[in-house]
């Protein structure tokens, strides 16, 4: 978390949690600041630390990850030079990497409400650093538009705040997830991030009919559901499609039944008129 205060004042405030470990970065100025928590039950080594990153090996319930806590470059500037210098920890694609904090900066203008349009530019050394490194949105909950305020008389809403992951960490906690809880006392939303390797029970095997294939509304479908989010995996692009067509499946079975009542009950009603 960015804090902006001192150790002393920190510790004094967060005494009562009952936090075992404690780490920090002190702010420069009244700026940035960086402070990490943990309890007993974790075991968290600092790999790296500066003003806008402590990077962590942290170990839970027998599995080891990589969490790099942000806090993005404030100035447009200095943001190539800030997401190169993150690249170069080195996560490779096998090993857990998640990342979770203020990142101050956006994949494109759908992530933005209120003020001027950002011109598509500006997007490219997020985007790059992204792509990169194989990273992805965790799935979540809330709204994500996680930080507002007013510039130049415009009020701005933007989603500077997000947990990714690379492919790695998502296969060793694959319900893992955030939340975007309400706003307390500051411009950004409280953003959680749970470490959840358990998985879900099946509800049953997806089977796909060839013949749907043939239907316009189906093809319009997976086409439109597919190209929504060029950003996304694959897998969640699957996912997505999958979850498309059990719903447009569900809706017109439940429009033939629909119309079996009515003509059941329209024959019912011309066969006693008959017999009258």
């Amino acid at each position: 978390m960015e804090t902006k205060q001192q150790d002393t004042f920190i510790k004094e405030k967060l005494q009562s949690l009952n936090f075992f470990g404690y780490f920090s970065v002190p702010p420069l100025g009244l700026s940035s600041g960086l402070s990490l928590f943990w309890r007993d039950t974790v075991t968290l080594d600092v790999l790296k630390s500066s003003l806008n990153i402590i990077d962590a090996e942290i170990k839970f319930k027998g599995t080891s990850s990589y969490v790099s806590f942000i806090y993005g470059a404030p100035e447009v500037g200095n943001r190539t030079e800030f997401w190169d210098s993150v690249s170069q920890i080195g996560r490779g694609s096998d090993v857990p990497w998640l990342l979770t904090g203020n990142f101050n900066d956006i994949l494109n203008n759908e992530e933005k409400v209120g003020g001027p349009v950002r011109w598509e530019g500006s997007f490219t050394a997020f985007r790059s650093f992204v792509s990169q490194n194989g990273l992805w949105d965790l799935n979540h909950s809330g709204n994500h538009l996680s930080w507002r305020d007013t510039r130049y008389c415009h009020f701005i809403r933007s989603r500077l705040d997000r947990s990714m992951a690379n492919c790695s960490w998502s296969e060793a906690f694959p319900m893992g997830r955030s939340s975007y809880l309400h706003f307390e006392g500051s411009d950004h939303r409280p953003l959680l991030t749970y470490f959840n390797n358990s998985r879900t029970r099946k509800k049953g095997l997806f089977r796909f009919n060839r013949t749907l294939t043939e239907n316009a509304e189906v093809t319009e479908l997976v086409d439109e559901t597919w190209n929504q989010d060029p950003l996304r995996s694959v897998i969640a692009k699957l996912n997505a499609c999958r979850k498309g067509i059990i719903n447009w499946t569900k809706e017109r079975n439940r429009k033939n039944v629909l119309g079996c009542l009515v003509y059941t009950h329209t024959a019912q009603i011309r066969g006693r008129a008959r017999f009258s």
